[in-house]
């Protein structure tokens, strides 16, 4: 009987680099949930939630964040907005999340840090059910990565095996 199967024979290098994709992408994820995603979003909610003032603002850009598969722009947006802080100064900011909720020339209520005028979300996107969702998906995206990362190792490693045997055969 043959070591290494008729169909793994023709196909073992396109499997190969399926493996690689797999991981690298894997531990891009990973990387990204680890250090940006999850520090990120728990850092604006904590402040946000802890110290947190609430004004109204109006939306002065909304810049979408890509395209959709048929061309069109994302619905999802970075939207700037421009408030009149506590000391009485007028401030301008990007929002901490992209939104889909609001276009330019509205006006919204939004959480801003006193201490770091730069750091603004609309309200709804800082209540408790907001930042359960969004850490739910930082805690999504992490476990994602690290099953795509086991999986992408196991793949290369039956890769490398294969590969050995077919250079025996």
């Amino acid at each position: 009987m043959d070591a290494v199967p008729g169909f793994v024979r023709g196909h073992h290098r396109t499997l190969g680099r399926a493996a690689l994709a797999m991981f690298g992408c894997g531990l891009l994820l990973f990387v990204l949930a680890v250090a940006y995603f999850i520090p990120h979003d728990a850092y604006v909610a904590s402040v946000l939630n802890d110290r947190g003032l609430r004004v109204r603002a109006g939306v002065t850009e909304c810049v979408s964040v890509g395209r959709n598969d048929d061309g069109s722009t994302s619905a999802n947006s970075h939207c700037r907005v421009r408030f009149e802080a506590s000391d009485g100064r007028t401030v301008e900011a990007r929002l901490a999340y992209v939104t889909s909720d609001i276009e330019k020339g509205q006006t919204v209520i939004v959480v801003y840090d006193p201490r770091n005028t730069g750091l603004v979300a609309l309200a709804s996107s800082v209540g408790f059910w907001s930042t359960l969702g969004r850490s739910a998906l930082d805690v999504f995206a992490l476990a994602a990565s690290a099953v795509m990362l086991l999986a992408g190792i196991a793949a290369l490693v039956w890769y490398l095996r294969v590969r050995a045997r077919m250079r025996r055969a």
